[in-house]
């Protein structure tokens, strides 16, 4: 009788241990997020270390904490347009997004893919991302100091041909921006310095303090009206 009694309080226990774990399971599939899908300027490439990712110290750490809702750092370093394409399911979709910040287009540049071809990635990645609900923003991961300074390296130094490359680069933005009706993010880089840099590309710990705050700013109203501030 008494091992009767102890094998059915174990039996219990293990229910009990299974059925709080589904429902914590559960509960955070029902959570909603912020999901910052991206490259090494998401994943915080540079921070402490040239050339090694710091998650804890890029911009998506510094913004969950200004806010309540998990934040998930979906950078990855040398990420092309495609390559974040492939991962929407897996690293998006799946995290119960109410907010996506899209920052992906530098790699593509500096690879020399066709900017037709980064355009349509970026749409499809906002189509599938884009359920009538959910509040997307479309980052911009270039102002025209740092175009210049990634055109140069691909050895296009000619001023006229630099100016023509960027305000082409601004119209896809643009384009994306207005058809998709998502919020387009112009300056990710306002206020870095070169003091703030680990590299000519990458900022270091305190410049991505700087690049948080450039996203929080534009972000701001919205985790207001949605009650998400800390």
């Amino acid at each position: 009788m008494n091992k009767l009694f102890i094998v059915l309080l174990l039996i219990i226990s293990v229910l009990l241990m299974v059925f709080i774990f589904v429902k914590k399971i559960s509960a955070s599939k029902n959570t909603p997020t912020l999901v910052c899908l991206g490259n090494s300027l998401t994943a915080g490439y540079g921070a402490d270390i040239p050339g090694v990712d710091n998650r804890e110290k890029s911009y998506p750490a510094y913004l969950q904490n200004r806010i309540t809702i998990p934040v998930v750092n979906a950078g990855v370093s040398g990420n092309t347009t495609a390559q974040g394409l492939s991962r929407i399911r897996k690293d998006v979709l799946s995290k119960n997004p109410q907010i996506v910040i899209i920052e992906l287009g530098g790699n593509d540049l500096l690879q020399g893919i066709p900017l037709s071809t980064t355009q349509n990635n970026l749409q499809k990645i906002i189509s599938l991302i884009n359920n009538g609900n959910r509040k997307i923003y479309l980052a911009k991961f270039y102002s025209k100091a740092m175009a210049k300074t990634m055109l140069a390296m691909l050895q296009i130094t000619d001023y006229d041909e630099q100016t023509a490359l960027i305000e082409q680069y601004d119209a896809m933005f643009n384009t994306l921006a207005a058809v998709n009706n998502v919020e387009l993010i112009e300056d990710i880089w306002n206020g870095l310095s070169e003091k703030y840099m680990s590299d000519n590309m990458h900022p270091n710990a305190e410049g991505y303090k700087i690049m948080a705050e450039n996203y929080f700013s534009i972000l701001k109203p919205y985790f207001r009206e949605n009650n998400m501030l800390k």
